[in-house]
């Protein structure tokens, strides 16, 4: 199953220059989103951001919110929880991150995004996140786009 980060599925409802690509992949993928429980939190501060900065009309980021939620409550997008063995497997990949040469800077939201895939046993990564994907080609998880 392909994992999505939050940049990734913040396309499918936002309007971007390369949303059409994303939403192909959905299609094509034929499987739900599958991303990390703190997906929902990001999505949500993403969206009000964007209606903040008047990327979105009002009222946008609430009724995007409420479609979002809806996808999840359909299983159109699965939510992972972030439990103790994710846990262990961002301290191993932070480790990972910081052991590079140059160090890869990752968030720690990035970071559960990796591990989460990693204990998933995703077999590939839909971000358009630069840290989180130099992290995940480490992992030899392959990269959408």
């Amino acid at each position: 199953m392909h994992y999505w980060d939050t940049s990734a599925i913040l396309k499918l409802y936002v309007p971007e220059h390369d949303s059409a690509y994303f939403l192909d992949l959905l299609v094509r993928a034929g499987q739900p989103v599958f991303s990390s429980a703190i997906a929902a939190a990001e999505v949500l501060c993403a969206l009000y951001r964007k209606e903040r900065a008047e990327d979105l009309g009002p009222g946008g980021a609430r009724a995007l919110s409420r479609r979002f939620r809806t996808d999840c409550k359909a299983g159109r997008v699965l939510l992972a929880p972030c439990g103790g063995d994710v846990m262990e497997e961002a301290g191993r990949l932070v480790k990972l991150a910081f052991q590079q040469r140059p160090p890869i800077m990752i968030r720690s939201l990035d970071l559960i995004h990796l591990a989460s895939a990693s204990v998933a046993k995703a077999t590939a990564l839909v971000a358009s996140d630069k840290r989180l994907r130099s992290l995940g080609s480490l992992l030899e998880l392959p990269l959408l786009p």
